[in-house]
């Protein structure tokens, strides 16, 4: 495997990008190169902002991924985003017959710790200096009509409540403790993580070896 920088034409201002020859086949971007090893060994990475455009992408390698009985990994580093489009991506996992480990790799904050929450028990991870963060609902909506501002308020609070209550069931807490971390804004330490079992453990470096060994065998 040599990398290499590919030939560009003076008049080319596009960002540099490096390419890689592969056993003296065709020379390919490197990033082409990461997305195929990530399909090949069942990785998901969920980075950055929880949007729709990163809910489509995360739920369609759900779905791909669901066609054949294997583990499925998800890397989560994210600082939370939209519930509605982080939901997607929970009842996708929720509907895979596959085991789905999620590791926190950086942060899992608001929408993003709850998506680490539904990944399969005893299969939750954290890295060891990686944190996590759970608040309460954060309302953003246009000036209305009182009624049905008042209408919305309603349908969110009895929504929320529901969703805390299937929550507790993924963690140690009671939901009753689980809203009131929640309504604090609980930030979590790998440790912290670990005790309240959002997470059932911490994902060594070991561990990270070991996995890609066996991708490898």
């Amino acid at each position: 495997m040599k990398f290499r920088r590919p030939r560009r034409n003076e008049d080319d201002t596009s960002e540099e990008a490096y390419e890689v020859e592969v056993d003296g086949d065709a020379s390919i971007p490197v990033s082409e190169l990461a997305e195929e090893v990530l399909v090949r060994t069942r990785r998901i990475l969920v980075s950055g902002e929880i949007t729709e455009t990163l809910s489509s992408h995360v739920c369609s390698y759900l779905q791909l991924f669901a066609l054949m009985d294997k583990p499925i990994f998800m890397y989560i580093n994210s600082p939370g985003g939209c519930l509605s489009s982080g939901y997607a991506i929970v009842d996708q996992m929720m509907a895979s017959p596959c085991p789905i480990y999620t590791i926190v790799r950086g942060q899992a904050n608001s929408m993003a710790a709850i998506i680490t929450a539904f990944g399969n028990k005893k299969y939750r991870y954290i890295t060891p200096n990686s944190s996590m963060m759970l608040h309460s609902v954060i309302m953003q909506h246009q000036a209305d009509s009182i009624e049905k501002y008042q209408g919305m308020v309603d349908y969110v609070g009895r929504d929320y409540d529901q969703k805390v209550i299937e929550l507790a069931k993924r963690t140690k807490l009671t939901t009753k403790k689980l809203k009131s971390l929640m309504k604090e804004t609980k930030w979590l330490t790998a440790k912290d993580a670990v005790e309240t079992g959002i997470v059932d453990g911490i994902w060594t470096p070991e561990m990270e070896r070991n996995l890609n060994k066996a991708f490898m065998s």
